[in-house]
């Protein structure tokens, strides 16, 4: 486990480190996320605590294969569209959110980096929408090379074809056995937020903030298409659909749990294959 968020990022590092990085364009691992509540058993930095950890785990694989890299200062004010009524949830307009991180990449820029790949675990479709927007206008504005990394499962969401230049698209082959593990009752249902996977990542990361007592004894809340619906709503709709904040499995992280840490080495292999170094 990590004890903050910024360590072993560009925050631990003097300016002249930093000028120095930059003069060699060496790829900048940018963590992206929000504060939202995640039911009563996970964090609400949950989804910052994921895209850090995995631009760690990427730092770590990078520097394996003898290329350097630095983890840019974590980002966690975001768009909550889905679950702004929950207390501990902060949002921001779509608007203002583009605009800080506009500015933070002209910030980039002025440091000499050109390679970003930003990390997003926080699946709102404002602001995944509000990085996108952001990524091409800094693209074309600034002559960047952004780029933002996504699950091939995510590409139909947005309807993203995939060889978009503003993606880099993880899509390693897993083990089909590894989803026929599922609980027949969660068949055709939507675990989405706080549930079975997102539970056994966090703890797979972060144990000690983790309440697995509490996990174990949650209701599922997995969604079928009217709870959906409801969840895309947002507002006090999505109590009706999720009352306690969370909408999945989370007594199911077992199974997932016994494959995580193969399948979280899996995407950062077939990111840092990706990557243009």
């Amino acid at each position: 486990m990590f004890q903050s968020i910024f360590q072993k990022t560009m925050a631990e590092e003097n300016w002249q480190e930093v000028q120095k990085q930059g003069a060699e364009n060496i790829p900048a691992l940018f963590p992206l996320g929000v504060i939202e509540e995640h039911g009563p058993h996970l964090p609400l930095g949950s989804d910052i605590y994921w895209s850090y950890a995995m631009c760690r785990n990427v730092k770590e694989k990078l520097k394996h294969v003898g290329k350097e890299s630095v983890i840019l200062p974590p980002y966690y004010w975001g768009v909550n569209h889905c679950t702004g009524s929950f207390p501990g949830t902060f949002s921001l307009k779509p608007e203002t959110m583009r605009q800080v991180l506009f500015e933070i990449f002209e910030n980039i820029k002025d440091f000499s980096f050109r390679q970003v790949y930003c990390f997003n675990y926080h699946g709102d479709s404002f602001h995944v929408n509000s990085i996108i927007e952001t990524i091409k206008e800094v693209n074309e504005k600034l002559d960047l090379s952004v780029k933002l990394v996504v699950d091939a499962m995510d590409l139909p969401l947005y309807g993203w074809r995939g060889d978009e230049n503003f993606l880099l698209v993880v899509d390693p082959d897993y083990p089909v056995e590894w989803f026929e593990e599922e609980e027949p009752s969660e068949h055709g249902l939507l675990d989405i937020h706080a549930g079975a996977f997102e539970t056994a990542v966090l703890h797979y990361f972060c144990p000690e903030l983790v309440d697995l007592k509490t996990a174990e004894q949650l209701v599922s809340s997995s969604l079928n298409e009217e709870g959906m619906e409801k969840w895309l709503q947002g507002g006090s709709v999505i109590r009706e659909a999720a009352p306690l904040g969370y909408a999945g499995n989370p007594a199911g992280h077992r199974a997932v749990a016994k494959h995580v840490a193969e399948m979280l080495d899996m995407q950062v292999e077939n990111i840092v294959s990706q990557m243009r170094l």
